[in-house]
């Protein structure tokens, strides 16, 4: 299978590749081929080719918010990292490839004197996956700084979303809702003051350091936030702050986040994740959203549930 992608050019291409290295989690099995582009015409070759031969394809941006199954990810997995992460200004728009680290488009806003995005500091991950989940923090997000984002689609066609057309909603977009891939994003900020700007994304490192596991191996938010309520209180009023299992569980300084301490396997980890769901529906009838991807091979393995049993 790895012939077919082998003379496609701007890529780099491995078999059996370790994907604990690119998984905050820092846990799950190997890709089976593992693939980084460095253009987006290669990343829609490589998609095309997937859909063509019907092969199993896996996108990741930087692995902030996946965990891998230990018996690792079947067909291709496609990588957006170093290689796909330039980055420019022109005039008070930044733009930015999927590959960029959020923390250095921030870098970069602030460098320009460019306010606006402020609330993204600290939130790891890439551009890519930011576009993808709308993500955001401290009363800001993606969806109110985003002009245009190119993409590719699930036949290795792409195109462009402007505006509304992205159709954000909390934790979701057109991107996940029609399994497409963000290559590229154009992002609106305005004019500041770099005295003012710095200080505010210290500001949002600090609170984030302060209050969430940061230290620790983490995909993140464990769940998203149900209506009416906030993940991390229910988690913690059903006692589950500090939780141990092994080398994993539930982080004591933020019950939201679910945390390797060492070297537990994906499995284990995800053995956390059903205990909380299954307290938090069992105390206060809440079944927890995860908002963690669980990606590769889970086949025979138990799962967190994502809707109610019947």
């Amino acid at each position: 299978m790895i012939k077919l992608f082998e003379q496609l050019e701007d890529i780099d291409i491995d078999s059996e590749h370790s994907m604990a290295e690119h998984s905050y989690f820092k846990a799950g099995g190997k890709a089976e081929i593992f693939i980084q582009p460095h253009t987006a015409e290669a990343a829609a070759d490589v998609i095309a080719i997937c859909h063509e031969q019907n092969i199993p394809l896996e996108i990741l941006g930087r692995g902030s918010n996946v965990l891998v199954a230990d018996k690792g990810i079947p067909g291709v997995t496609l990588m957006f990292g170093p290689k796909m992460s330039k980055a420019s200004v022109c005039g008070d728009q930044l733009f930015l490839e999927a590959g960029v680290r959020i923390s250095e488009a921030c870098a970069l806003a602030a460098k320009n004197s460019l306010t606006g995005l402020e609330f993204a500091c600290g939130i790891p991950g890439s551009v890519g996956g930011a576009l993808r989940m709308n993500a955001g923090a401290y009363d800001g997000c993606f969806e109110n700084i985003v002009v245009r984002t190119q993409y590719i689609d699930r036949e290795g066609k792409m195109g462009w979303v402007e505006g509304v057309e992205h159709e954000y909603g909390y934790r979701e977009s057109v991107f996940t809702k029609n399994g497409w891939t963000a290559t590229q994003t154009v992002l609106q900020l305005q004019p500041g003051d770099r005295a003012e700007i710095y200080p505010l994304m210290a500001e949002n490192a600090r609170k984030r350091r302060e209050s969430q596991p940061l230290e620790e191996a983490s995909g993140g938010s464990a769940f998203k936030r149900p209506s009416g309520y906030f993940a991390g209180k229910l988690i913690s009023d059903a006692g589950l702050r500090g939780y141990r299992l092994g080398s994993c569980g539930v982080s004591d300084k933020h019950a939201g986040f679910i945390v390797n301490y060492g070297k537990a396997k994906a499995s284990e980890i995800m053995s956390v994740f059903i205990k909380v769901q299954d307290e938090v529906e069992a105390r206060f009838g809440v079944l927890l959203e995860p908002e963690i991807q669980f990606i590769g091979d889970w086949s025979g393995e138990p799962m967190v549930r994502k809707e109610k049993c019947s």
